[in-house]
């Protein structure tokens, strides 16, 4: 065989064409147990995120990782990771009590199918975050994902005192055996804007669904708050709030959502009057009143 031929042989095992990866990436990477033969291969994800490159593709073996504190750093950017096997099947999930599981700080990343939790003590099990180096936490994309636990946020959307995060998505999926489901803060810039949530479950939460970092504080422009299901705890107690977003400059708007409680009672459903709302539905039938 040439020279010329074994070369691009090897090129095409690099990109992952040859085990069926994704074709447009500058590299494919297979990350776990059991990776196929052709194709880039880490054992963990702290040695992926050492040495990825922007633009490539991840993808992530059926199993639970037990790392910690992981981080993708803002010179990843345009990343995506891809969770194989079933829905599940694939999931961060830190061995040490106290650790956070993923804080993204590039630009342009995106989740499939894959689990991320936070350690029983730990402040988040996601962090998506706005920050000098990568100028904004922009154009987060979770598709198909399940983020739970610690005691307080699953997952924490912030900035730093020059950026912010906007245009984030989460899409049809989970967020569980949490304090808050979802929790907004504005930071020395200013507020997240321009964030996406549809079409997902949020239950066996405690403290909130969504809400804001600080009580009353102004945390987001531009909510779509789209056709997602609010839960009780699986004993049928219902959590202190489902959605906390009460200061006014608040904007956005909330619609197709159900909610599990017995009407659109402001005590558990606190908007300001930025937020548009409705329809959405309750026991008490789908209505565009707002929550009182």
């Amino acid at each position: 065989m040439s020279p010329n031929l074994w070369s691009a042989v090897r090129q095409g095992a690099a990109s992952g064409v040859l085990a069926g990866g994704y074709g447009y990436a500058k590299n494919n990477w297979y990350v776990g147990d059991n990776v196929p033969v052709f194709g880039r291969r880490v054992e963990s994800l702290s040695a992926l995120f050492a040495i990825a490159e922007p633009g490539d593709v991840a993808f992530l073996g059926p199993q639970r990782y037990t790392e910690g504190n992981l981080i993708i750093p803002a010179t990843l950017t345009n990343f995506t990771m891809i969770g194989a096997g079933g829905r599940g099947d694939c999931f961060i999930e830190p061995s040490v009590a106290g650790s956070e599981g993923l804080q993204v700080l590039a630009t342009g990343v995106t989740l499939i199918n894959i689990g991320v939790a936070g350690a029983s003590a730990g402040d988040y099990a996601l962090n998506v975050k706005g920050n000098t180096t990568s100028k904004n936490g922009r154009r987060f994309r979770a598709i198909g994902c399940k983020f739970e636990g610690p005691t307080g946020p699953a997952v924490l959307l912030n900035g730093d005192s020059n950026y912010n995060v906007s245009d984030a998505m989460f899409d049809d999926c989970e967020f569980a055996w949490c304090g808050t489901g979802i929790r907004l803060a504005s930071s020395g810039f200013g507020v997240v804007t321009q964030i996406r949530i549809r079409n997902s479950w949020f239950h066996n939460f405690t403290a909130a669904g969504l809400d804001s970092a600080v009580a009353a504080d102004f945390v987001v422009a531009n909510l779509m708050l789209l056709n997602n299901h609010f839960d009780q705890l699986e004993d049928g107690t219902e959590p202190t709030d489902f959605v906390l977003l009460s200061n006014n400059s608040n904007t956005g708007h909330i619609a197709g959502n159900q909610f599990a409680i017995a009407t659109n009672a402001a005590a558990k459903l606190t908007i300001g009057t930025g937020l548009m709302w409705g329809p959405n539905g309750t026991e008490a039938g789908w209505s565009t009143a707002r929550p009182a």
